[in-house]
This record gives C-alpha cells, structure tokens and sequence, in this order.
C-alpha cells in the first residue's frame, strides 16, 4: 500500500479533490479534522495551556478552534509551537489509521502544511492541488467570511520556506477551466498499478 500525500494552500480544492478520491473507494484521511480531534484530550489541552493560556479555552474547558486560529496565523512561532504538539499525535494517529487499509492500493493524506512543516518523506507520492491566487482569496473569502488579508496571511504561513525542495509527483489544476475528473482518474490508475 502506497502513502500519497495531497496538498495545496488553503482554498486550493484539496477536500474536494479528496472527495472524487473517496468516491474512487479510497480511504482518506482527513489531517486537520483529526488534528482537531487531538484537542479532547486532557495532556493537549494541558500543553496547549502552556503555550496559549486560557484564552484559548470556551466556559466549557474546550479548545476554541477560531481563536486558536486566529493567534496562529498571526504568529509564525505560536504556530510552530502548535505544531510542535499536535503533528507528531496526527502522524502516529495516520500510521494505525493506515493499518485498517493495508489491502487497498495506496490512501492519502490531505494536509495543507505538507510542505512547510517537512512532512513528505512521510509519504510514497505527493500531489499538490494548485489554483490560481486569485481564485484561492475569493473562495476563502467567501467560505470562511474572512478578510483578503486574512487569507493571505494564512496563505503565508502554509507556504515552505524553500520553495525550492517542492517536486510533488502530480500536479492537479482547479482553476474551474480544467476538468478535475479526468486529472484524478489519470493520478488513480498511474497509482494503482504501483501498489
């Protein structure tokens, strides 16, 4: 089984391309929703008190996911000291979650931080969803009713420092003119003929 990590920056189209995926029968795992998962847990929420305070905490002792967001992506070591917690718990996760799927021919991973937090060696195959930039700021604008800033901030902090050391394995266009079916059912059996 083939570990293929799919990636791009926010607003890129990465969930929807990992939909078409999914309805192709292969698992995927979902990399900041299972990094949300984490937070449930009382030793996180104990290290992420260290580093955030209370203020990242609801009445209810949960971990305020907007907030948490917000001072992140403001802060280039706030989110390294994220990352520092809850990465090395959602790479451990993938690894049993990845064992349920041992008969399948590859499973991915979507993550928009592949790059940038030097997650590929993790993975067989890397494919990198683009878009054009302009097309991202309004469709993060939209979805998440932030700010133009506000996206290209977040932009910035998922961006690798070397772009450099960036030679993804595929390449998928989502720029609304290119048919995204075709692109993936290519990836899908150039992939299942190297399980």
């Amino acid at each position: 089984m083939l570990k293929v990590g799919v990636t791009g920056t926010i607003g890129s189209g990465k969930t929807t391309v990992c939909h078409i995926f999914e309805r192709l029968h292969i698992p995927v795992y979902y990399s900041d929703r299972e990094a949300k998962k984490q937070y449930e847990y009382q030793d996180v929420k104990a290290k992420l008190s260290v580093v955030f305070g209370d203020r990242i905490f609801t009445e209810n002792n949960a971990v305020d996911t907007k907030k948490l967001a917000q001072l992140v992506f403001n802060d280039v070591a706030l989110l390294r000291q994220l990352n520092a917690i809850v990465h090395p718990l959602v790479e451990d996760d993938f690894e049993q979650w990845s064992k349920s799927y041992r008969n399948y021919s590859y499973v991915l991973f979507e993550s928009a931080v592949l790059y940038s937090c030097r997650l590929t060696h993790l993975f067989d195959k890397i494919i990198v969803v683009d878009a054009p930039f302009e097309l991202i700021i309004r469709r993060v604008m939209q979805r998440d009713a932030i700010s133009a800033e506000a996206v290209c901030r977040r932009i910035k902090m998922q961006l690798p420092e070397n772009q450099e050391n960036t030679h993804p394995d595929y390449i998928i266009t989502n720029d609304g003119e290119h048919l995204l079916i075709p692109q993936i059912i290519d990836i899908h059996k150039d992939l299942d003929r190297e399980k």
